[in-house]
Formats: C-alpha cells, sequence, structure tokens
C-alpha cells in the first residue's frame, strides 16, 4: 500500500472516530445550552462566531498557498527549503495577526450597535473579544500546523483539536450545571483555545524537531518566492467567497432578523455543518494525496481516481441529505422541542445548498492540486450575488431569503462553472458532459431510493425519544444506503471500482 493511501486512510478513521465522538456531545450539550443560556445568549455566541470568521478573511488563501508551496520540498525532503517557506509564513502571520487584533478591538465598540442593543453592551462586547482571542492564536503560534496538514498527517491536528474541544465543552456544561453564568461559558472558550495551542506547538517539536521558523528570516526572503504571492493572489478571492458563504448569513440574520432567529436558524445550521463535516473525515487529507498525484502527471489515473472521488461524495451525499429531509423534523422535536422546528420551505434550500457543498469537495480538492486559482471572477461573482440576494432577501422574505440566497450564489458558480474549469484547465480534452450525466443519473436514483424510503418511513412506529429516533435514524440510513447503492452498482462504473476496492481491503484483512 502507498504511502499516500495508508496516511489518507489513517486521517480518515481519525477523523470519523472524532466526528462521531463530537456528534454525541454536541447533541447533549447543544441542548444544556440551550437551557441554561437561553436563545439570545446562544444567538449571541454563534453571530460572534461567524463575525470572527469574518474578520479572519484577512489570512483567506495563505494556508491554502503554503500547503500548496510545501508539496514539493515535503517530497524531495528538503529540509532547508521548508524552513524557509515555514519562516516566510511566520512573518506573513505575524502582520496580518497584528492586523486582525487592531481590527478587532476597533469593531468592539461597535458590536452592541450592530445588534440593536438586543443585549446588555458589556455583554456583547466581552463575547467578541473572548472570540477575538481565541482566533488570534492561529496567527502566533498555529500556523505550524500546516506542515502537518501538507505531509498528510492531518489526524494529528483532528487529534489534539477534538480532545481539546471535549474536555472544553464538558467543562463548559459542568460550569453552567453548577450556575457559572455565560462568563465562566467565555473563560473556558479561551481556555480552551489556550490548551489547543499549548499541545500543537508540542507535537510539531516533536515532529519535526529540525524545524525552527523565524520571523527575520522570512521577512528577508519574502522577494524571493514571487510565485507564492502571485497563487496567493489568485487565492485569496476563492477563500473570500467561502469565507462570505459560510460566515455572513448568521450575520445578516443577527442584524437584520434577530438573535432568537439566529438560535433557530443555527440549530438546523449544526446538523448541516456535522453532515458536511462527516463527509469531509470521510476523505480526511484528500489534497494533499491529490496535489502529489497530480505531480505525477499520469491523467488517465488522475481522472480515474476524480471520478472515485466524485463518485463517493455523491453516493454519501445522496445518503445523507436524503435521510437529513426524513429526519432532521422528528430529531429537533424530541431533542429541544417542536417550537424549534423551521418551515419545510427553509431547510430544503439549506439541504440544496448541502448537496451543492458537498458537491463541490471535489471539484476543488483536484483545482487546488492542480493550482488553478485564475479564475477569480467567479469568486467574486458568487460572494457579490450570495450577499445581495441574502440582504435583500432577508428585508422582504426573512429567513427563507437569507437560505436562498447561498443557494442561488453558490449553484451558479460551482454546478455550471467550476466543472468546465476543472476539465477544460486540468484534465484537458476530457469533456466535462460525462460530470453532468454522472450527476444527472445519481439524482435520478437518489430520486428513486427517497420514494423507497420515505414509503418504510411511514410504516416505522412514530418517533417519540432520542433513543427511538436513533434507532429508526440507523434502520433509515441503512435501508438508504443500501438501495442506493443497489441501483448505483450496475450503473456507475466508478462505484463499481469503489466497491471492489472497499471489498478488497476487507477480504484482505
Amino acid at each position: 500500500m502507498s504511502d499516500r493511501i495508508k496516511h489518507g486512510l489513517r486521517n480518515a478513521r481519525t477523523s470519523l472516530f472524532f466526528y462521531f465522538l463530537m456528534l454525541v456531545l454536541n447533541i447533549f450539550s447543544r441542548k444544556v445550552f440551550l437551557e441554561s443560556l437561553g436563545d439570545e445568549i446562544n444567538g449571541l455566541t454563534t453571530t460572534m462566531q461567524f463575525t470572527i470568521g469574518l474578520l479572519n478573511m484577512a489570512d483567506i488563501g495563505i494556508s491554502t498557498a503554503i500547503i500548496y508551496a510545501l508539496f514539493k520540498p515535503i517530497y524531495d525532503s528538503d529540509r532547508e527549503e521548508i524552513n524557509r517557506i515555514i519562516s516566510l509564513f511566520c512573518y506573513l502571520f505575524r502582520l496580518i495577526g497584528i492586523g486582525v487584533v487592531v481590527v478587532g478591538l476597533v469593531l468592539t465598540f461597535f458590536m452592541p450597535s450592530f445588534l440593536d442593543e438586543q443585549l446588555p453592551a458589556h455583554v456583547i462586547s466581552l463575547s467578541f473579544l473572548t472570540f477575538l482571542a481565541t482566533t488570534s492564536l492561529s496567527y502566533f503560534v498555529n500556523y505550524k500546523q500546516y506542515l502537518l496538514s501538507a505531509s498528510q498527517r492531518g489526524y494529528v491536528i483532528v487529534r489534539i483539536f477534538n480532545i481539546s474541544n471535549i474536555v472544553k465543552i464538558v467543562l463548559q456544561m459542568i460550569a453552567l450545571y453548577l450556575g457559572g453564568g455565560y462568563a465562566s461559558f467565555l473563560i473556558l472558550e479561551l481556555l480552551g483555545a489556550v490548551a489547543y495551542s499549548f499541545f500543537l506547538e508540542k507535537r510539531v517539536k516533536r515532529e519535526y524537531p529540525w524545524l525552527h521558523p523565524s520571523y527575520a528570516l522570512g521577512k528577508k526572503i519574502k522577494g524571493e518566492y514571487k510565485q507564492i504571492f502571485a497563487n496567493l493572489k489568485q487565492i485569496v478571492s476563492h477563500k473570500f467567497a467561502a469565507v462570505v458563504l459560510t460566515q455572513t448569513d448568521s450575520v445578516v440574520i443577527a442584524h437584520f432578523i434577530s438573535l432568537t432567529t439566529v438560535t433557530l436558524y443555527y440549530n438546523y445550521a449544526m446538523i448541516i455543518s456535522k453532515l458536511t463535516t462527516f463527509v469531509a473525515s470521510c476523505f480526511s487529507g484528500a489534497w494533499a494525496g491529490v496535489g502529489n498525484l497530480v505531480s505525477e502527471g499520469d491523467r488517465a489515473k488522475i481522472v480515474h481516481v476524480f471520478n472515485q472521488y466524485t463518485s463517493a461524495t455523491l453516493f454519501l451525499g445522496g445518503v445523507l441529505c436524503g435521510c437529513a429531509w426524513l429526519l432532521a423534523d422528528p430529531f429537533i422535536e424530541v431533542w429541544i422541542g417542536e417550537r424549534y422546528i423551521l418551515s419545510d420551505a427553509i431547510y430544503l434550500c439549506m439541504l440544496g445548498s448541502l448537496y451543492i457543498a458537498l458537491l463541490r469537495q471535489p471539484i476543488s480538492v483536484f483545482l487546488n492540486g492542480y493550482g488553478l486559482y485564475k479564475d477569480v471572477w467567479s469568486a467574486w461573482l458568487e460572494a457579490l450575488l450570495n450577499i445581495i440576494i441574502s440582504v435583500a432577501g432577508s428585508i422582504k422574505f426573512g429567513l427563507i431569503g437569507v437560505v436562498a440566497g447561498t443557494l442561488i450564489s453558490t449553484g451558479v458558480v460551482v454546478l455550471f462553472w467550476k466543472p468546465y474549469f476543472l476539465y477544460h484547465e486540468g484534465f484537458r480534452r476530457v469533456g466535462v458532459l460525462s460530470f453532468y450525466l454522472t450527476l444527472f443519473k445519481y439524482l435520478a436514483l437518489m430520486a428513486v431510493t427517497h420514494i423507497c424510503v420515505s414509503w418504510m418511513l411511514s410504516k416505522v412506529p412514530a418517533i417519540d425519544s432520542l433513543t427511538s429516533f436513533f434507532v429508526t435514524a440507523a434502520i433509515i440510513a441503512a435501508a438508504y444506503g443500501i438501495i442506493y447503492a443497489l441501483l448505483l452498482y450496475p450503473s456507475s462504473r466508478a462505484f463499481r471500482s469503489i466497491v471492489k476496492v472497499l471489498v478488497g481491503r476487507v477480504i484482505g484483512r
């Protein structure tokens, strides 16, 4: 087995283990946080996290550029060059970190008025400052983690991050149960981030004892890496669009609607996020592996792997979106109460955006592998459409206008432009029509599967507790996956090849 596959499987196993662990913890912690802090405070926390995410636009593209720049020296085992590149990014991150902190401190004074004083000003300001402090650590300490990512050792980051997160959340629940209030929640949020940075730094030193990044060296050599900066200019636009798509919805809802609506929205958004994370966990570390694959230059092999990756993503996406449509409302009702259920139209828009986001993953991974970032106009178009439609939609139609903005903007770019760009500039001379035929086939068979499983669900006893939900969910998910797989196996060559590889691995053990 090649090192690329070995590391990829280890990344996936680690990510999936912590995914399910965090999933269970988040189910219980979300209920505790809602009961202990209330809808407005939870909406505030969500809004502050997403607002800080917008501030992180300052470093958009740098993490992608650093990983891409590290592929070759890692492949060549060139430690001197790795030290130089990490030093360059040490310099860049230091400058950006200072800028983010300064801008954040200024914004602190305006946050209460931005939220129309829905909560006391000191509560809003302290919340914002806490999340500003946690994110600033990534600029001054955590940037070294990208060497682990580029080396296909993302499982190390996943392990440290999730253990720190689990301890933090458990302590937050205990503190709230003992009556510590929102102040204790924020203090533990900050301590969790510090713990993560501390243990990550220790692990990086253990993995790479020869790594000694220098701010002074980075400043000195910045003129020697013009290609990195050329790539960075293009990557920034793409990352900007990604940040706008993932961070602005809650901010728009908080300002134009209310913090309580943010809480209603985020309960479903958390489900969407967990499903996205599940698929990402299945392919954890894929970018580094694809980067190495592209470096080999075997186009037929590259296209074959892309078809496999796309097939697996569409299969998982179909099962997850289908089950999420059938099971989300019953889950919300038995989890936190019927009053938190959103309308079908709103949730359908969110699921549509989820499916497109999952479809985007294999395309983006291969575009990154080829270093194709020059279609900067598409990123700006996607971001502009999202902002205009979401803001106008929130004023005119409320929450559904916001989620529709995300669906329309991503659909226009991801469905129509990105596949063509990859096939034309990356694969070359390989017709993009095959991609759309594959997508149509998977959607059609998903519809057939959905009809069958919906009928099965109608015969299952009503869900009246979390226990009955998980039993029903397991049955429905298994049925959805089996029926969908049986329909796909004879009709999809890429899907058959994936099944054969998985069966071969099981038998080989």
